[in-house]
């Protein structure tokens, strides 16, 4: 049988648990010795002055003053300079120990301080705001969402966005202040823990934030292994907010995921989820872009908010018996695009006779806000003028994609549904491997109609542009690698528009025809467009930029997500950007808005811009596209000019 342990043992181990349970137990033991020392002492020289009276002490009160005074200071000693030998025996241990326990006891202080505000570094505690938009992880897409949020709180106050991802709260702050230098009106707070746990989401006060972004760990660089990995995680997330809030109280929620499924699984657990699939959205884009030069610009100042934001608006009286046609005049600084009903079905371009009903939203396209205004009467009468009877027939295209990624299967696809029978889509790589092969074979059976080739060459050579002639292509797109460095993809891609500009120059130079190919790229950085723009390159995708503006834009009004799907369906009505001869007849002609306004709805089209190409390549004028210009705004066109219309088909 094992001896019992002893009273010290006991003792030992009590004092070590209440000592191991924090601050407070070694602020207590500190303030408990101090007070243990200071009535010891005082009760010793107490006791000492029978024996050893001390003239100098005339009452029994200083006794006490005395010690407390040698405890907490030092210097104090020197009162018992005229007392006897005893008594200042018991003051230099009176100054002793308030050495050590007063030392200790600052130490500790300090000792607190430095935690806490290392806890305050590491993003550990709580956070007190509501209504905040939460962006669970950190990565590329973070400046440019941050920078969104931050427009769309401009005109209010006390905003705030907080940001929870497992990394450093030093390094996420550092890499903001370097990159956000004015954040006007809205507070940014960063928090690490990680995104999929419940405490770290009550932490952030996850359930009363005004809406969460999820941003996906693994990019489109990464193995689909990787991939996968990303979306669970992202999923995890969204399973611990449903745990958090349940399933009816969750705030908006975007989610970027890249597998079909689990954006599927996503969307299943509740209505609040909306998911972005960057892949298809961007494949979509770079092949409506290339078929329609200036799209990109279009698209770009639609999303997000610095520019023209899409807006729900119904007036308090309803649609009065108004048709779309009659609706469309009635807004002097924005358009109506269409209607979201009752059941939340979006309609986009719907015919001029449309009646809407009272409770259905109008979706408009303004500025701000503030510059939508109903009016009682429409805002200017514009007489028919004489339309055109002209359609574009559908081209025979043929078309370049170079480089080949996740987004390659999807371009094409979305080639295949907008070309003519017998379009040709060459794909250029440097090397082939299985995976390509089988996804080309398969392209090539599921659409016959289409003539398509794969050519394998490394650009860099000398001659090779020569050989491919790329001015008999009518557009090239050049799809950005994927790649975790953005510079470095950036660098490879304006290198190659480089060598495609000087490859067109020489050749208008040696008395060729000056080439009508279009150029249009990739690229990942805002901060290289201007560089883009040097290469001649007039239709440019920023992708990082244009999903995170998508993402904060969706995240603040869930239902812009709907009317973005519905532009991307080839089957519904997308934008394209029309030469004016299809609408006006005797160029010059100096037309209104309104009188482009009348003469789309003509053709069944709503028109919500203009396009001049004589200032496409003029920045401060926006590449010549004006977008919900005023009604009575007047602009010379010519046939070259364009109308930016919604359509259900480019004829």
């Amino acid at each position: 049988m094992k001896d019992k342990p002893g009273i010290f043992k006991k003792l030992r181990y009590h004092f070590d648990n209440f000592m191991s349970r924090g601050g407070g137990s070694v602020f207590a033991a500190l303030m408990t010795l101090f007070l243990g020392a200071f009535v010891f002492l005082s009760f010793v020289r107490i006791l000492g002055a029978f024996f050893f009276p001390d003239e100098s002490i005339k009452e029994s009160g200083d006794f006490l003053w005395r010690v407390f005074l040698q405890i907490s200071d030092a210097g104090a000693v020197a009162e018992d300079g005229e007392s006897n030998g005893f008594n200042k025996i018991i003051g230099i241990l009176s100054v002793f120990s308030g050495l050590v326990l007063f030392s200790s006891l600052v130490a500790f202080i300090t000792n607190q301080f430095d935690q806490k505000i290392q806890e305050l570094r590491k993003g550990k505690s709580e956070v007190l705001e509501s209504g905040h938009t939460l962006i669970l992880g950190f990565g590329i897409r973070t400046i440019e969402i941050l920078r969104e949020l931050i427009e769309a709180n401009s005109s209010e106050s006390g905003k705030a966005a907080v940001i929870l991802a497992d990394k450093d709260k030093e390094e996420m702050d550092d890499f903001l202040s370097e990159n956000l230098q004015n954040t006007k009106t809205t507070k940014i707070i960063t928090r690490s823990g990680l995104p999929s746990h419940l405490h770290s989401l009550k932490k952030v006060n996850a359930s009363k934030a005004k809406s969460i972004i999820i941003l996906n760990p693994s990019g489109s660089e990464e193995s689909e292994e990787g991939k996968s990995i990303g979306d669970a995680k992202v999923l995890k997330s969204i399973m611990a907010l449903v745990a958090l809030n349940g399933e009816s109280g969750l705030p908006p929620i975007v989610a970027e995921l890249h597998g079909l499924e689990n954006r599927n699984i996503a969307t299943d657990l509740s209505e609040s989820v909306q998911v972005m699939d960057e892949r298809s959205i961007l494949s979509k884009l770079l092949v409506q872009t290339s078929r329609t030069s200036g799209l990109a610009i279009v698209y770009s100042n639609l999303v997000g908010f610095e520019g023209n934001e899409i807006y729900f608006y119904k007036p308090k009286n309803g649609w009065r018996g108004l048709n779309f046609s009659e609706i469309s005049f009635r807004f002097k600084e924005s358009v109506p695009l269409g209607f979201r009903k009752i059941n939340g079905t979006i309609i986009l371009n719907p015919t001029p006779e449309y009646l809407p009903e009272n409770e259905e939203d109008a979706i408009i396209l303004a500025e701000d806000d503030s510059k939508i205004k109903f009016d009682d009467k429409p805002v200017t009468v514009n007489a028919a003028l004489s339309y055109p009877n002209t359609t574009l027939s559908r081209p025979i295209d043929k078309q370049l994609i170079i480089g080949w990624n996740s987004k390659s299967k999807i371009i094409v696809n979305e080639y295949a549904k907008f070309s003519s029978p017998d379009s040709q889509i060459d794909l250029l790589i440097n090397e082939s491997n299985e995976e390509i092969k089988n996804a080309l074979a398969k392209l090539k059976t599921k659409y016959p109609q289409i003539k398509l080739r794969s050519l394998i060459a490394n650009l860099s050579q000398e001659g090779i542009l020569e050989k491919l002639s790329p001015e008999q292509y009518d557009s090239v797109i050049f799809l950005a690698e994927e790649k975790e460095n953005i510079e470095e993809v950036d660098a490879r891609t304006i290198s190659l528009l480089l060598r495609f500009r000087q490859y067109f120059k020489k050749k208008h130079q040696a008395g060729g025809k000056k080439a009508e190919t279009q150029l249009i790229t990739e690229i990942m950085n805002s901060e290289n467009t201007e560089l883009v723009l040097e290469t001649g390159v007039k239709d440019f995708l920023i992708s990082n930029q244009f999903v995170s503006k998508m993402m904060a834009q969706v995240s603040q009004e869930p239902d812009i997500m709907r009317v973005y799907d519905s532009l991307f369906d080839p089957d519904g009505s997308e934008i394209y950007l029309k030469p004016a001869f299809l609408y006006f007849e005797d160029f010059p002609k100096r037309v209104n808005f309104a009188d482009c306004m009348l003469a789309a709805q003509q053709r069944k089209e709503t028109c919500f811009g203009i396009r001049i190409v004589s200032e496409e390549t003029d920045e401060s004028k926006g590449y010549g596209v004006y977008l919900i210009p005023d009604k009575l705004e007047y602009f010379t066109l010519h046939e070259s000019d364009s109308l930016i219309v919604l359509s259900e088909d480019q004829s």
